[in-house]
């Protein structure tokens, strides 16, 4: 009789160990509080992390209006190990505090949606400031076509140096969507360099009228530059 109990105990203590094994989802800091210019985007990685003794399984991630996140690189996750959850908002069009919900949702019978929440004070854009939509507007790119030896005695200010014998190794870099401004010494070299670019492709590329020597002469060494 006092075997059986003792077998009874045992029974009762290894049924609770296996109903106390459980995934348990956790995150240092589910709260993210930042104060940004207007239009600029708030981002965040959290990280999520095992800490039961069962595998975790997160079944869905969602969020409020404006905000997202990346793809989670992994769902499951072993006891002790972690995956990023990286959320963004964008704060065109926000102002003051803004505050959006993230909800993840997994296996944890205790927690089954673990809230994660982004505190953006969003201030107003300052007369300095220019956000990044407005200078890919104004973007261009301005090319040397000349020899590194040239170039490093002047050139135009922001040009970068692409000799005209490598032009052609440089197309499959070179941005198809921008203008981009061609010069050498006289425009004998950057006409036809632009007009090879506007046959591959790049509609915009343009050689500038009579090269250094004509920016020189019009605006003497404004803007030229020694490497």
């Amino acid at each position: 009789m006092k075997r059986l109990g003792i077998v009874v105990v045992l029974l009762v203590c290894l049924a609770g160990a296996a109903a106390a094994a459980a995934p348990k989802i956790a995150v240092d800091g589910p709260v993210y509080a930042a104060t940004v210019p207007a239009g600029t985007t708030a981002s965040h990685t959290f990280l999520l992390r095992n800490d039961g003794d069962e595998a975790l399984r997160i079944s869905n991630v969602w969020t409020s209006c404006g905000c997202t996140t990346a793809s989670l690189a992994k769902r499951e996750l072993a006891p002790g190990e972690s995956v990023e959850l990286v959320a963004s908002l964008d704060t065109k069009g926000y102002a003051g505090l803004v505050e959006k919900n993230i909800q993840v949702a997994s296996n944890d019978p205790s927690t089954p949606t673990l809230v994660l929440r982004l505190a953006v004070t969003v201030v107003t854009k300052q007369p300095y400031h220019i956000e990044a939509a407005e200078v890919a507007k104004l973007f261009y790119l301005l090319v040397d076509l000349r020899t590194q030896e040239e170039y490093d005695v002047g050139h135009l200010m922001g040009a970068v140096s692409i000799p005209y014998a490598e032009l052609a190794a440089w197309m499959g870099r070179l941005p198809r969507d921008v203008l981009i401004v061609l010069y050498d010494g006289t425009g004998a070299l950057s006409d036809r360099a632009a007009q090879d670019l506007v046959k591959a492709g790049f509609a915009k590329a343009r050689s500038l009228l009579g090269g250094l020597d004509e920016w020189t002469r019009v605006f003497g060494q404004t803007f030229v530059i020694p490497f």
